[in-house]
């Protein structure tokens, strides 16, 4: 028996293009190939950033769309249209949108597929600067640029890159100035960071366990949520375990803890703990109690370190 042939996309001996999707829809449609890419321009179809996708995907570009354009506005019959469209979608395999990454094409978009990123002014380059992607094409060119200069500037108390303040400071390293350590930023000093740094920043800590941070006020060791449990009595806590007098790895005790917390808090905590409670005044008279903050650079160094969490008895 017979299998009929699927025409849907013929195979041709041409490697897949948009050159060569245009030159064989021409040659049936009997239009030259300029002619073809300006009515495709019509629907917003054209080689860059991603022409060969919206011509693959037919719910991007249905033949509806493809009639009116070649059809409707140059008289085409139909049927030649439809052949030429066979060829317009490219073969069975040509690439669908789910394989382009948006953020190439709004780069491409941007910058020009024929522009490379080493040839964009930094201050262009800065508007898209994501200082977490150390893997991103333009954190890549300006560490080319920049080396282990420290240029970057962030607003203040923030990881937000403040562009004008950068772009004005490289303008002036450029034009010979001095390398500086701090500079201003929406009127307050703040430092310089190289390409790829983030400033520290400061987050919870979790009260039983030092140098584990908190993630949303609830610990990432034993899930205890200490959003209403007031600076004070997270303190005192963390002195019960500095002094052994609880052990926090026991779950009796941490219940018990979060018990007096939740009833009448550092009232009953001195009450229960009168050792633990002259500690914490003497330590609060000289400003020495725990801070129970640390940075994201400190929790991330813990996690390389000890990924799977530290053991615990529950």
């Amino acid at each position: 028996m017979n299998t009929p042939k699927d025409t849907t996309n013929p195979v041709t001996s041409t490697p897949d293009s948009w050159e060569s999707r245009i030159e064989q829809a021409a040659t049936f449609l009997g239009i030259t190939p300029k002619e073809v890419e300006t009515a495709l321009a019509d629907l917003g179809v054209e080689k860059e950033p991603a022409g060969l996708v919206m011509l693959s995907d037919e719910s991007i570009t249905p033949f509806g769309d493809l009639m009116k354009v070649f059809g409707d506005a140059l008289g085409i019959k139909i049927a030649k249209v439809r052949l030429a469209s066979k060829y317009l979608r490219g073969p069975k395999d040509s690439p669908k949108t789910s394989s382009i990454n948006p953020e190439t094409i709004k780069m491409k978009e941007k910058y020009g597929v024929k522009l490379k990123l080493d040839h964009i002014p930094t201050d262009q380059l800065l508007e898209d600067y994501n200082p977490s992607r150390n893997d991103h094409p333009i954190t890549i060119v300006l560490k080319k640029r920049f080396g282990d200069q420290s240029v970057i500037v962030f607003k203040p108390d923030s990881t937000e890159v403040d562009i004008e303040a950068t772009a004005n400071y490289i303008a002036d390293l450029d034009q010979g100035y001095g390398e500086e350590e701090t500079i201003e930023s929406q009127g307050e000093l703040v430092r310089l960071f190289r390409v790829g740094e983030i400033p520290s920043q400061v987050i919870e800590e979790d009260p039983m366990f030092e140098g584990y941070p908190l993630k949303r006020g609830r610990s990432n060791v034993n899930r205890v949520n200490w959003a209403d449990v007031p600076i004070e009595e997270r303190q005192f806590i963390r002195l019960l375990v500095e002094t052994d007098t609880i052990d926090p790895n026991d779950r009796r005790d941490v219940k018990e803890v979060l018990e007096i917390s939740s009833s009448e808090g550092m009232k009953l905590f001195k009450s229960e703990f009168p050792e633990v409670a002259l500690i914490w005044r003497e330590r609060k008279n000289l400003n020495s109690l725990p801070n129970l903050v640390m940075t994201m650079k400190q929790a991330s160094q813990l996690k390389q370190q000890n990924p799977f969490g530290i053991n615990r008895s529950y």
